[in-house]
């Protein structure tokens, strides 16, 4: 198969996942990683040599279970294991949701997360995080569409992604009364939500109806082990593992193994993952700070949201295309939902980060001479 040609349109039907899979294979800096370098094993304390081929679970390490139940302090009952966090918010859609149903959802947003629940026919509901809002979500609006559309469920990303915003503590109420006011289920996808310092904690602390899921690919350097999970009351969780069955017979026991090792470290491997995003937004906050491209700050994270001039840029593509040209991958807006942005990622080391906003400065010079 001929490699893709840098800058064409990727046809697919679920076009980010695809478009990301395709483009990883380019040259050049690519700030469209949203996870931090991955970890050694002497990290994770773990000789690569006591790895067995063979190790039995029927729905994912015990061990790994009880840890991630008992961190906040329920028991594992409440925890789904699964091949990775899409894998789990999946499964714990899925056994919420009619064919046909509607769904909630942000934007921008993380949009692969309804690319899978597609499969279920759903009717996708949009309320809108606005940029000149700082992304706050919308309450008058949610509460509107909520009554309105009859959604069963209300899909987010907490920190948001791909801005890198964190829902305040006024709106982590509105989610726990939205649920007692309309009956909503709320599944808060909550990847980035460990680089926040201090962490605030999982959203479905706050009420039986918010399910969390999360896992070991963002801050904690696993990101090719694909461990996720997802944290719901034990009935939910029962209906979750029906769905799981049907899409795979048990996790790979070597993810378990590597998981189950990693997982009492994982207070190291959290401060070793924000110390990498303070070090890059240091540099790329810098960077876009004297540039005409217009940002709301990450919370925390990877990522952020430049919003493109419209008088140096048509949209995010033409963007992405020059950027590619001078040897830097960014990902455009439209797959999120916004097509007159980028993301970029700065969870690189500062001197290519340094090195790329060289490249990206030629780029925008170079847009405001035409």
């Amino acid at each position: 198969m001929a490699p893709p040609v840098p800058g064409a349109p990727v046809p697919s039907d679920i076009s980010y996942i695809r478009w990301a899979k395709e483009h990883a294979a380019f040259g050049g800096i690519a700030l469209t990683q949203s996870a931090v370098p991955p970890v050694d094993w002497d990290e994770i304390g773990l000789d690569p040599r006591e790895l067995r081929l063979f190790e039995y679970s029927a729905y994912g390490d015990e061990t790994l279970r009880a840890g991630i139940a008992g961190e906040w302090g329920w028991e594992a009952d409440r925890v789904l294991l699964a091949g990775s966090a899409s894998h789990a918010h999946f499964c714990l859609a899925a056994s919420l949701l009619e064919p046909g149903g509607r769904v909630l959802h942000e934007v921008p947003g993380y949009l692969p997360l309804l690319d899978a629940l597609s499969l279920l026919r759903i009717e996708p509901v949009p309320f809108h995080r606005r940029h000149e809002d700082g992304y706050r979500l919308p309450q008058d609006e949610i509460r509107r569409a909520a009554r309105a559309s009859g959604a069963k469920l209300l899909l987010l990303t907490d920190l948001h992604n791909p801005t890198g915003v964190a829902l305040d503590r006024e709106e982590r109420a509105f989610l726990a009364a939205l649920c007692d006011e309309t009956g909503l289920e709320v599944i808060a996808d909550e990847m980035y939500r460990p680089f926040l310092d201090p962490d605030p904690g999982p959203l479905c602390r706050l009420h039986e109806r918010i399910v969390t899921v999360g896992g070991l690919n963002k801050v904690h350097g696993l990101s090719q082990i694909r461990v996720g999970w997802g944290i719901a009351p034990p009935a939910r969780i029962e209906r979750a593992r029906r769905i799981l069955d049907a899409t795979t017979i048990h996790n790979s026991c070597l993810s378990d193994q590597v998981a189950r090792a990693a997982w009492p470290r994982r207070e190291r491997l959290v401060a070793r993952g924000r110390a990498i995003a303070a070090a890059g937004w240091e540099v790329l906050g810098a960077w876009l700070e004297r540039t005409p491209l217009e940002t709301i700050p990450p919370a925390g994270g990877l990522v952020c949201f430049p919003r493109v001039p419209a008088a140096l840029f048509p949209d995010g593509d033409s963007f992405q295309r020059a950027a590619l040209a001078e040897g830097v991958l960014v990902t455009p807006g439209r797959f999120f939902g916004r097509p007159e942005h980028v993301r970029i990622g700065f969870g690189r080391p500062p001197a290519l980060l340094n090195d790329a906003t060289i490249r990206l400065d030629r780029v925008l010079a170079r847009a405001a001479r035409a």
